[in-house]
Formats: C-alpha cells, structure tokens, sequence
C-alpha cells in the first residue's frame, strides 16, 4: 500500500501533475463555452503528448521490433556505430562522460571483440550549435581502446555534425578502404533516417538497432499517468519525425 501511495505522491509531486491538477481547475471553473474548448484542447494535447500509454505506442511504431544479434550475418568487415552518446561538456581526457544513449558504443565494441566484425568505424564529431570544442569520436578512441581492443581495430571519422555528413564522411572511410560487408549501429528512434542517409549514399548496411526507449514492461495504470519522461520521448520522435522529412525535401534521403 505504501509503494502505491509513494508512486501516486510522487506523480502529484513533479512539475507535470500539479500542472495538470491546475488546469483541470481553471476548465471545470471557466465560464465562456468557447474558451472551455480550447483550454480542454489543450490539456487534451499535452495529455496526448506526456501520458507514457500514448507515447511509447508511437515510439514503438517508428522503432520497430529488436533485432537479436543471432540474426545478423556471422561476420563483417566494419561496425559502424553513430555518435551521440558522449557529453563533451562533462568530458575530459581520460574521462568519457556518457549520456543515456551508451549502448551504441558498447554494442560496437561488443561486435568487434566477438570476432563478428573486424573493425569498429565510430562516426560523429560535434554536433553542438555553439560550442563546438571537441569531437565525440576523437575523445571516443581511447575509451574503447583501454576497454580491449586494439589501435588497428578502430577506424574514426571526427568532423560530421548531424545524421547526413555522418553519412556522407562515413562513406568516403568505407569506400577508401574497400569494406564490403557492414552492419550499423544506432539507436532505434534513429535507425529509420540514419539507414535511408546510408542508402541515399549508396550503402546498404545491415540494421542492429540499440537503445529501445519503447521497451519498458507491461501495462499497468501509471502507464496511463503523464510523465516527463514521456514528454521528453515525445521530443525526441517528434525531433525524428521532423529530421526525416526535413531530409527528403533536401534530398539527403
């Protein structure tokens, strides 16, 4: 009984609850029929747009289903992994500050030391719009080399800063050295536009997505309650969803 209560206290507690409570007031209180509509319009929509039921539905659908590792071809010659997962703000050499979306490059290296690719290709430098010290491959480097594999193994591309030069700067390292058997690695909410910049490029490596965010257990009532978590997944999709099509009518895709 305490647990429940703890987790509805808390739900009341955050920002988003409170925020809810006030403007579910100020609907039932509100007068002008006409401003009802629209005040319940939009705490429909930021509903819609924070309740984890809703949210991860969505994230699921652009997702798509994990793909296990015992379905990828048993050997290639490069891992290609994208960047993203690096806080340069907090990092340092000799310390890599990492970010929610680590499993990239622990997938990566993962691979390689396996046997089931040769070469780890990390792809990505800053991405920042204003600072731009650093680059999340060069600072990536030596992290995967202390962690056991080898200077030869590690192949980095460290000037692209977004999802279409990682693409285009990849492909130039790829077809320099005469790989032919690739496989990609990113996270899921990104595989999608990532492997459509690879093909417009003219590569067409196997997909190995990481990093669900839509795989968190079963339904239960809280699933119905919003969060901010979910608000920040929204985000994210949203951000997707937006780089997709800002790709096609670019042509990068």
């Amino acid at each position: 009984m305490f647990f429940v209560a703890s987790k509805l206290l808390a739900w009341l507690i955050y920002p988003l609850g409170p925020i809810f409570a006030a403007l579910l007031i100020v609907l039932c209180g509100y007068r002008r029929r006409g401003m009802r509509w629209l005040l319940a319009s939009v705490i429909l929509l930021l509903y819609g747009m924070s309740a984890p039921v809703v949210v991860l539905s969505l994230v699921r659908w652009l997702e798509g289903p994990p793909i296990a590792q015992e379905t990828l071809r048993p050997h290639y010659d490069v891992a290609i992994v994208l960047t993203g997962m690096v806080d340069l703000r907090r990092s340092r050499p000799g310390h890599v500050a990492f970010n929610e979306h680590v499993e990239r490059i622990l997938e990566g290296m993962r691979l390689v030391k396996q046997g089931v690719a040769d070469k780890l290709l990390i792809v990505g430098g800053n991405g920042h719009l204003v600072q731009r010290d650093g680059s999340e491959a060069r600072i990536l480097r030596p992290f995967v080399v202390e962690f056991g594999l080898r200077e030869e193994q590690v192949l980095t591309e460290e000037v692209s800063r977004n999802t279409y030069e990682n693409a285009v700067k990849a492909t130039e390292i790829i077809r320099a050295g005469d790989y032919k058997q690739l496989v990609l690695i990113t996270s899921a909410l990104h595989m999608a536009r990532s492997a459509a910049v690879f093909a417009k490029q003219g590569l067409t490596p196997d997909r190995y997505p990481v990093d669900f965010q839509s795989l968190q257990g079963r339904m239960s009532v809280l699933m119905w309650l919003p969060s901010t978590h979910a608000l920040d997944l929204m985000a994210a999709l949203v951000h997707e969803l937006i780089g997709y099509v800002t790709y096609r009518v670019q042509g990068y895709i």
